[in-house]
């Protein structure tokens, strides 16, 4: 369950309809500095607390010092047992675009297809110049207001 900490209302006129803010936080190389990805969620996506509470769970594989958000990195979470197999194909299908028509096993309701792929934009593994270690993902709801409130999942 996601649980909303607002803080005081705002006396501002309606700007929008309510979202989520999933907020990725990477290091860019090792520790050159650090960049983030914003991504907007829809409040009724069935897939976010899932989403984040997964990628929040990664911890580094063997033989390597960081998280990175690639396939094959995920794949290792799951022979290494951080993840179950339906973890995997989920994840997988959440994160990655191009493995779109290969994750069959993990199956999208067509309602559902459209939440299933707000979380691309967020996800990277390098910039122009160096990679990127995942640090965490944080969300956020976003009021009428256009406020921001943390939020936390129980």
């Amino acid at each position: 369950m996601i649980e909303i900490r607002k803080e005081k209302k705002s006396k501002t006129n309606k700007v929008n309809e309510p979202y989520y803010l999933l907020k990725y936080y990477y290091m860019i190389g090792d520790a050159d500095g650090n960049t983030s990805e914003k991504v907007e969620v829809s409040l009724n996506n069935p897939f976010v607390e899932r989403y984040v509470t997964l990628l929040n769970s990664l911890k580094p594989t063997k033989g390597h010092w960081g998280v990175m958000l690639e396939e094959d990195r995920i794949c290792d979470a799951f022979k290494e047992n951080q993840i179950t197999e339906d973890d995997y194909r989920f994840l997988c299908r959440m994160m990655f675009e191009e493995l779109y028509e290969e994750i069959e096993e993990f199956e999208v309701s067509p309602e559902n297809e459209d939440y299933a792929n707000e979380f691309y934009d967020g996800v990277r593994s390098d910039t122009e110049y160096s990679f990127l270690v995942f640090e965490g993902v944080e969300l956020f709801y976003v009021d009428e207001f256009g406020k921001k409130h943390k939020t936390t999942i129980k």
